[in-house]
């Protein structure tokens, strides 16, 4: 079983969607868990669920001050950090834009570049800010939650393979620079999720999405084997890769797909 005793978890997106999922998970297995997230009324409900094991600190994952002021709340709070799951999207109604997802010859390069920018940022930031008390503790583990998209190449998605997947080797570069600590760091990849924002937006929002991004998720749903997860089933893989049991698992990436990607 894994267990997360006396661990102190920090997690950006933590009040919904997959980020929730991640919350419960950790929390089940013994940890504390420090939810971020920009709105305070959405965190009361989860840290009610959460039964004195959360905390929520707000901040903008995009903002360098912001996620310093996170990191060091946290610590001050519980004593240190030993898991950072940057989980928050940062801006994902800009994603879902067809100036942004589309058709490369259609879409707003502008306005990719910049979500692209803002995308990285929103998972760095934290990472760096919460770096000097892992690094305290002696060792730690980041988990980045990213998509499947930087992975295998989807048209219509140059914005998102190109934050994708430059975050996935992103990892990589830190999996090895970060070994020297005892940090760990991995990689998880997900395509559709249930229950999620992105979930809402393509099936329970008339305009949130194209009609071709609508499509698309349609065709995954009906072509992953084992079938769609939950927020939770990806809570339990993040789970692992911040337990002991994962020690020697570093630079991983990970892709819950339920057998739609195969690498």
């Amino acid at each position: 079983m894994t267990t997360l005793d006396g661990k102190v978890a920090l997690i950006t997106g933590g009040t919904g969607g997959i980020g929730l999922g991640v919350a419960r998970r950790l929390a089940a297995a013994g940890a504390t868990v420090v939810l971020n997230g920009r709105d305070e009324r959405k965190a009361e409900a989860v840290l009610a669920e959460l039964d004195g094991k959360g905390h929520f600190a707000a901040g903008d994952v995009r903002s360098v001050k912001d996620m310093a002021a996170v990191a060091a709340e946290t610590a001050e709070r519980f004593g240190g950090i030993d898991i950072v799951v940057p989980s928050a999207g940062g801006n994902d109604d800009e994603a879902r834009t067809t100036a942004v997802r589309g058709s490369f010859a259609d879409i707003d390069l502008e306005r990719v570049t910049a979500f692209i920018g803002s995308a990285v940022a929103a998972k760095l930031n934290v990472v760096q800010a919460a770096l000097p008390y892992l690094r305290a503790r002696g060792g730690g583990s980041v988990v980045f939650v990213t998509s499947e998209g930087g992975r295998v190449p989807t048209p219509g998605q140059t914005a998102i393979a190109t934050f994708s997947g430059g975050l996935i080797m992103a990892s990589k570069v830190l999996s090895k620079e970060l070994a020297r600590d005892r940090i760990r760091v991995n990689c998880v990849c997900v395509t559709v999720v249930r229950d999620s924002p992105s979930w809402t937006a393509a099936f329970e929002s008339e305009d949130a999405v194209s009609d071709r991004h609508r499509r698309q998720y349609e065709k995954i749903i009906e072509r992953s084997p084992l079938g769609v997860a939950a927020p939770e089933d990806i809570g339990d893989v993040v789970a692992f890769l911040a337990s002991g049991e994962s020690r020697y698992l570093t630079g991983l990436v990970a892709s819950p797909t339920g057998g739609l990607t195969v690498h």
